[in-house]
């Protein structure tokens, strides 16, 4: 296994072999963080036909205020959490989530609603950023990617599980109870954290201005290189869930509770995909699974085609279940290795990578969405064109020196 360990100034480097209780305890916290950005979208979206109802208007556009705000949250509590520390920006932000999620259970008008969906986004932001820090300041080299691997693992339990339970508490109690389990699971996280989580950040963090450290961390090659994988890869999976009702309902008569299983089943297929990816990365290495990863996607990309218009809902499942293996394989690795120069500055960094993620991710399901194409036709040449590219900017011809900063 790859070096891991804590490089806190407060904390002794444990040996190459081992992961010291501080790193294991680091990557617990990450976990719980990076859980509240699928908990913030998912978990109401059964409760969306009573929202509307209460507002007398269309409330989708939430989804739309949060994960907007999710991004670009990131920029302001990235370079914060490397000023002042991981554990304060970490905390700070459920607080804020929670409080915005408790406001919104009690709010009466849309607008309202959606300046505390924003606000919410920023907690989730800060989380988040946290999270990938987290792993960044304990683990390096394939342990860091099998980490990431487990975040994205992590990711995927939610959508797969957190729809029935919100279709549960707003059956049970209204809507109203969506926002108020989010309020209260994250004040019980931040407890649990405030007691449990170790503070990561290196004494060097905070030598650097923010202006100039941005400016360090996007002009790093691994940054941009592996980033763009990471953007790619997440792109493609948002694009496959926006098209998929078009695709599997309106044109394929899938009625929605055979949609619900088949969207809850892909998601448990990624997790189950992150969990075997983890394990290989220990045996292949880092580079050699993201190099699998992209090839699978592009796999996926060439049965979108060739499926194209078929019969059933097994013609867009199928590639999508493959390129659900490749976005597992290729996330994991491609994030560590856009993370590996940073062990100062990691905050920045996992500010710009999660936002350019999340901003790239929006435009390109946007813009699928509105193409008048079939949705597995523009899907398959937008998977063909992002993986392609991605395998281009990896070649070993264009390898790289990753120098830390």
């Amino acid at each position: 296994m790859a070096a891991c360990f804590p490089i806190s100034c407060r904390h002794t480097p444990m040996p190459k072999s081992s992961v010291s209780p501080f790193a294991r305890a680091a990557t617990l916290a990450a976990i719980l963080l990076i859980l509240f950005n699928p908990l913030g979208i998912d978990l109401y979206l059964s409760a969306m036909p009573a929202m509307q109802r209460h507002f007398q208007a269309d409330v989708a556009i939430s989804l739309s205020v949060f994960i907007f705000s999710l991004g670009l949250g990131q920029l302001l509590f990235g370079p914060l959490a490397d000023r002042i520390g991981r554990k304060p920006v970490a905390l700070g932000g459920l607080l804020l989530y929670a409080a915005a999620a408790y406001l919104a259970s009690r709010s009466d008008s849309l607008g309202g609603f959606l300046g505390l969906r924003a606000l919410q986004g920023l907690g989730a932001s800060a989380s988040s950023v946290c999270a990938f820090t987290l792993v960044r300041d304990c683990f390096s080299g394939n342990a860091a990617a099998q980490r990431y691997s487990l975040l994205n693992a992590a990711l995927n339990v939610v959508p797969a599980m957190a729809p029935l339970l919100g279709g549960w508490l707003t059956a049970r109690w209204g809507w109203q109870s969506c926002f108020l389990a989010l309020a209260g699971s994250a004040v019980l996280a931040a407890a649990w954290l405030a007691w449990k989580m170790p503070e990561t950040r290196p004494a060097a963090s905070s030598a650097a201005g923010p202006a100039m450290g941005m400016r360090q961390v996007l002009a790093t090659p691994a940054l941009r290189r592996y980033g763009a994988c990471c953007c790619a890869a997440l792109a493609l999976i948002v694009s496959y869930v926006t098209l998929a009702p078009a695709v599997l309902i309106a044109r394929g008569g899938v009625d929605s509770t055979t949609f619900g299983l088949l969207f809850g089943g892909n998601a448990l297929l990624v997790m189950a995909a992150s969990f075997l990816g983890l394990k290989l990365i220990g045996r292949f290495g880092q580079k050699a699974m993201l190099r699998y990863g992209l090839n699978i996607m592009l796999l996926a990309g060439v049965l979108l085609l060739a499926l194209s218009g078929q019969p059933g809902a097994w013609h867009y499942m199928l590639p999508i279940g493959v390129l659900s293996v490749g976005f597992a394989w290729t996330l994991g690795p491609a994030s560590g290795m856009a993370m590996a120069p940073f062990s100062q500055g990691a905050g920045r960094a996992a500010a710009l990578l999660g936002c350019g993620q999340m901003l790239f991710a929006a435009g390109v399901s946007a813009g699928l969405a509105a193409l008048p194409l079939p949705g597995e036709w523009a899907l398959g040449a937008t998977v063909l064109l992002l993986a392609g590219l991605c395998r281009w900017l990896t070649r070993p011809a264009a390898a790289i020196r990753e120098n830390p900063h």
